[in-house]
């Protein structure tokens, strides 16, 4: 969640009124039994106990955002290239505040810039329409050098074909992604697929269930989703165009309408508009409009014109 300057003032406020009310009592008591008045030593841990998160997190945003992560998010996240710089600044911000609160973790594999930054963006991606989300399950990201088996074991082996998983039982708080099919998912813009945002979906799924809705998200909404997903998993021809899997469960059909939504939102749009708008009214976000190739190259006409009347060009 990014702390604002509103976010701030109300944490500060709560802060101090707890404190204050920590005085009063400790005072009050103290008349009764004086060793109470030792409890007003607890009030400056108390007061930064409250403010420390808020105020971490403050010091993260404001930190220089690292040149090799622009440059991988520029070069290889077309989502984020379609945003205005004002929505650049916070999609950087809350990368960083994704990769401070989560471990991304090599297994058998080196980690780099690259791998950081495109989990990042898979995580900002799906919840950059709601302005007060974090995942709360989630506490690492394990990444295994190729696709992995049932039982998390990565080999070459043909029952080994599962891309990334959401960990439950002893792995719960973990989410594991295959390595290849993280970068493959950045790469082509031509297919639906991108693992990373389709894990990332589960979790939302999940958050919402267990944590509530976003307040962006209507209930009428939930109700339309919930409507058009029974009458589609009751006839999986009615979306022929869309693969498979999606039709293994509903949650399935959920994280693989995510990836269509954000990575191909044009086709999806086309062929399915109806529930183009469901998905839209669910994650609060327009992805065909913003990577809309006409409305997209116009703009970066515009720029380069500004650049031009301003001697700015190379």
């Amino acid at each position: 969640m990014l702390v604002t300057s509103e976010v701030n003032r109300q944490n500060r406020r709560r802060s101090v009124i707890f404190v204050g009310v920590e005085i009063v009592a400790s005072i009050a008591f103290g008349l009764l039994w004086t060793p109470a008045f030792l409890l007003l030593l607890l009030c400056p841990f108390v007061y930064w106990f409250l403010r420390r998160r808020c105020i971490e997190r403050l010091s993260i945003m404001e930190e220089p955002f690292p040149l090799a992560w622009e440059q991988v998010l520029e070069s290889r996240v077309a989502y984020f290239r379609a945003l205005a710089d004002d929505e650049k600044e916070r999609f950087r911000r809350l990368v960083k505040l994704f990769l401070h609160d989560v471990r991304i973790t090599g297994v058998g594999t080196e980690i780099d810039d690259i791998v950081r930054v495109l989990v990042a963006a898979s995580a900002v991606i799906p919840i950059f329409g709601f302005r007060d989300w974090e995942y709360h399950r989630l506490g690492e990201v394990l990444i295994y050098p190729q696709s992995f088996g049932e039982e998390y074991q990565a080999s070459k082996k043909a029952e080994s074909d599962i891309l990334g998983m959401v960990g439950v039982h002893q792995l719960r708080g973990v989410m594991i992604l295959s390595k290849p099919s993280l970068i493959a998912g950045f790469a082509n813009a031509s297919r639906g697929d991108n693992v990373g945002i389709h894990e990332f979906a589960h979790l939302v799924e999940v958050d919402e269930v267990e944590n509530g809705l976003p307040p962006e998200i209507p209930w009428q909404a939930v109700s339309h989703w919930v409507k058009y997903v029974a009458r589609e998993l009751a006839d999986p021809r009615n979306l022929a165009s869309i693969r498979g899997y999606a039709y293994t469960n509903e949650h399935e059909f959920f994280a693989v309408l995510s990836e269509y939504f954000f990575k191909s939102p044009d086709l999806l749009e086309k062929k399915e508009p109806e529930l183009y708008r469901v998905l839209e009214e669910m994650f609060h976000q327009d992805p065909a409009a913003l990577l809309d190739k006409k409305s997209f190259r116009r703009r970066k006409d515009k720029i380069r014109t500004e650049n031009n009347q301003n001697g700015m060009t190379r």
